[in-house]
């Protein structure tokens, strides 16, 4: 491994928020990356949990509970975290194919 792919590596690092997290609100996190996947929702959680700074389980399951982020079936037959300022767009453009997929 090079020196540049080190470089790469801790800028895609920073960029996920997992070096150290700025963002403070689950809803912001998702935006940013524009879904996170959340078939496994322990695992989603905790994907999700990491890259914002102070988050615990209960601030996750808050912004589940009170839809700060969405867990659907937006992008394919899988669940995803979306935020609701996202979840309109993402199904008008994904909509088609997959009931297409599904029929």
């Amino acid at each position: 491994m090079t020196r540049g792919d080190i470089d790469i590596a801790r800028r895609r690092l920073a960029h996920q928020q997992l070096l150290t997290p700025t963002l403070t609100r689950l809803g912001e996190v998702v935006r940013r990356l524009g879904a996170i996947q959340a078939q496994d929702y322990a695992g989603a959680k905790w994907a999700a949990g990491l890259r914002t700074r102070g988050a615990v389980d209960t601030v996750v399951e808050q912004a589940v509970s009170d839809g700060s982020i969405l867990r659907t079936h937006v992008l394919r037959p899988t669940w995803h975290f979306v935020t609701p300022a996202d979840i309109r767009w993402m199904l008008a453009l994904t909509a088609p194919r997959i009931k297409a997929t599904m029929a």
